[in-house]
């Protein structure tokens, strides 16, 4: 599958309250696992697909084994997988084949996660494993923020990150912790919007930001294809999100009429036609995803 393909293929949704998606059975094209999932966006044709899965408490599996890459953040809860314990904050990347065994939630868990391909279980040695795309376990909590390649045309933001995943294709950070500071807003209150021609990617973990289709809050999530013109934010509390920058190179190209901005924009998002009936819909406040 060439980049150019795959950068058009799950439409613009910009943004959704996770909150408001119902628990499904299983995982996508595989419903046959005793798990619950919440499917953020997919590709229908290939199968790849951003998802929070949960383990119930006192999960368990010998083995697991996918077909498919998968990134994972802990949202809440933990678990054990091959003698390791993985809690709230950690990371990991686990290439195709990769052998997760013994794997148990006493209290449950809940999972971000992205899978390359469609998730579909396969024998363990069915593949050879990828080794230099394994990240076992990361504890991001403990990782140093940084603020090296910051655009100074955002620097209003107060942004640091923390990378998690590195795209050796194209030399940039491909999965990375984003934190902004509290009461940021562009210089007079307006900006000139901002586009990459590359996909973009984002869950907000904490905080709020707003923007010109609302206010994010803990638990959102959008998709933007390439060379899409957005912003300006800024965030009133500050905010914490998960980003992924793929299928090409990340450059911030700027427009030149700047927008006004302000932090109690309404609630206009961007949906694809099978989520349009989530525009108007409440999301229970009490619930984190």
């Amino acid at each position: 599958m060439d980049f150019e393909t795959k950068k058009m293929s799950r439409p613009l949704t910009e943004f959704i309250f996770s909150q408001n998606l119902p628990w499904e059975k299983g995982l996508p094209g595989n419903t046959n696992l005793d798990l619950e999932h919440k499917i953020l966006s997919i590709d229908h044709d290939f199968g790849d697909c951003s998802i929070i899965l949960k383990y119930p408490k006192g999960w368990s599996k010998k083995l697991l084994c996918f077909e498919a890459e998968e990134e994972l953040f802990i949202l809440e809860g933990n678990f054990k997988m091959n003698g390791k314990l993985y809690e709230k904050g950690n990371y990991a990347c686990l290439p195709a084949g990769f052998e997760r065994k013994n794997i148990f939630s006493t209290n449950g868990c809940i999972i971000l996660s992205f899978f390359s391909k469609s998730p579909k279980l396969i024998s363990p040695n069915n593949i050879k494993i990828n080794r230099d795309e394994l990240i076992e376990q990361l504890n991001v909590i403990e990782m140093p923020w940084d603020k090296v390649g910051v655009d100074p045309k955002l620097e209003f933001m107060g942004i640091k990150r923390k990378t998690l995943k590195w795209d050796n294709e194209f030399n940039q950070k491909r999965t990375f912790l984003l934190s902004t500071s509290p009461h940021n807003f562009p210089e007079n209150w307006e900006c000139e919007q901002i586009s990459h021609p590359c996909v973009e990617e984002a869950f907000m973990l904490a905080g709020t930001l707003s923007g010109p289709q609302g206010i994010m809050t803990k638990g959102s999530y959008f998709w933007r294809p390439e060379n899409i013109p957005h912003g300006p934010f800024g965030s009133l509390d500050g905010s914490l999100t998960l980003i992924r920058f793929m299928y090409g190179k990340h450059i911030n190209i700027w427009g030149s009429e700047k927008i006004k901005f302000n932090y109690d924009m309404p609630y206009k998002p961007i949906l694809p036609p099978n989520l349009g009936n989530l525009f108007l819909a409440e999301y229970n406040r009490n619930e984190n995803y």
